[in-house]
């Protein structure tokens, strides 16, 4: 439950900031949502001569999604996990009774295209080896938004290091955490041209670095001992530029 509000919160303050828009990455016919923490990706069916209605072709179309992205989703995931262990997975499973249907779209050549989503929690553990409780400090969680750069790329599980290579939060613990039932970081894309530097209200905004996907640092007098417990509950967000 404290999970979730603080979760609420930093996606409504985020929200209320103006800076927020969606960050996708998209890769063949998968899109990867790092606001939402979904992956969505399609499948095709087509309508036999004997069907009685659409409801078998949208099936073969469902079948037709999921049985590619269960193939496709370790190697596009692969690049996008950050800083953590993995595994040697070269297929995910599990994925059917989390997926959802957002649109289902007929052609004329008697094609049905389905769009599926699901979270990204549902992929990542079967990816990661992160099993160990996480050991984070600080206590309560203080909700942070953390401002990257342009250029900076979204991953699942960051490491943070501050200015003098002092590690703040491991991979391993959150990837730790989400697989425990645990929140992912949100990423944004500012949509800010002016001045960014107003905080919204009851958040902290710090500014960090990232030349290397999953590897944020910051400086260590911006940083708090509760904006790790943050990371670890989903009450943080990164934004980049």
């Amino acid at each position: 439950m404290i999970k979730s509000a603080l979760s609420m919160l930093i996606l409504a303050a985020v929200a209320d900031y103006s800076l927020a828009a969606n960050l996708i990455e998209r890769d063949g016919r998968y899109e990867v949502n790092w606001t939402t923490g979904k992956v969505r990706f399609y499948g095709v069916g087509t309508i036999h001569d004997g069907d009685e209605n659409f409801r078998a072709a949208e099936q073969r179309a469902w079948a037709d999604g999921l049985r590619a992205a269960e193939m496709h989703l370790p190697k596009v995931m692969s690049g996008r996990l950050g800083f953590v262990d993995r595994t040697s997975a070269d297929t995910v499973s599990k994925l059917a009774a989390a997926t959802v249907s957002v649109s289902t779209s007929y052609f004329g050549d008697r094609r049905v295209k389905v769009l599926l989503e699901a979270p990204l929690q549902k992929v990542t553990p079967q990816l990661t080896t992160a099993t160990s409780p996480a050991t984070l400090s600080g206590g309560n969680a203080e909700p942070v938004v953390i401002r990257l750069a342009k250029g900076a790329k979204p991953a699942a599980f960051v490491r943070i290091v501050d200015d003098q290579g002092k590690e703040l939060v491991n991979g391993n613990h959150l990837a730790s955490s989400v697989h425990n039932g645990g929140t992912m970081p949100r990423w944004f894309r500012s949509k800010i041209d002016g001045d960014a530097a107003v905080a919204p209200n009851k958040l902290s905004v710090i500014s960090g670095t990232s030349t290397e996907r999953g590897v944020i640092k910051v400086n260590a007098s911006d940083w708090k001992p509760a904006f790790s417990a943050a990371v670890a509950t989903g009450a943080a967000s990164f934004v980049v530029e």
